[in-house]
């Protein structure tokens, strides 16, 4: 299969794209979990069990991952 360089300026263009994306989305997060924190003042507890209830389901999806990938090596050299 031949190699075409316009495939891979085109492929490059789009990653370039998606990062930018995905940078811009994190900043914009970032900037408003600050302002939310300087204007939280008085809703600290209300604003801590919000963001451990996104948290746990995280650190859960997270564990299950991990133990999936456990598993399958564990059959794999089995």
């Amino acid at each position: 299969m031949p190699y075409h360089q316009g495939s891979a300026v085109s492929v490059a263009s789009i990653v370039t794209a998606a990062i930018v994306v995905v940078i811009g989305y994190r900043i914009g997060r970032a900037h408003a979990a600050w302002r939310d924190v300087r204007l939280a003042k008085h809703d600290v507890p209300v604003k801590r069990e919000l963001a451990w209830g996104h948290t746990r389901p995280l650190l859960l999806g997270a564990f299950l991952l991990l133990l999936m990938f456990v598993v399958a090596a564990y059959s794999a050299g089995h």
